[in-house]
């Protein structure tokens, strides 16, 4: 597996909360690399835009608003630590 393929499979699996205590080992010292700031910016891009320009067949459901939370939480802990 190359490297880009396996931090998309860790960053979705963390995501999707579906990660190992290993596998949160790794992302957090990943994001302390600054190794998925660009999948992270990506992906909060596209759940900003989602919200932005809602598609009309997703009109009136839940929006797991969690999983952009805990990104950011995350980001701002971990950027707590680096400056």
């Amino acid at each position: 597996m190359n490297e880009r393929k396996f931090l998309e499979t860790l960053f979705e699996r963390y995501v999707n909360n579906m990660a190992t205590d290993h596998e949160l080992e790794v992302f957090l010292d990943l994001l302390k690399q600054g190794k998925l700031d660009e999948l992270a910016r990506a992906y909060m891009d596209r759940e900003a835009e989602k919200e932005i320009n809602p598609d009309v067949s997703t009109m009136g459901q839940f929006r797991p608003w969690i999983q952009w939370l805990n990104i950011a939480a995350s980001l701002s802990l971990v950027l707590g630590q680096i400056v």
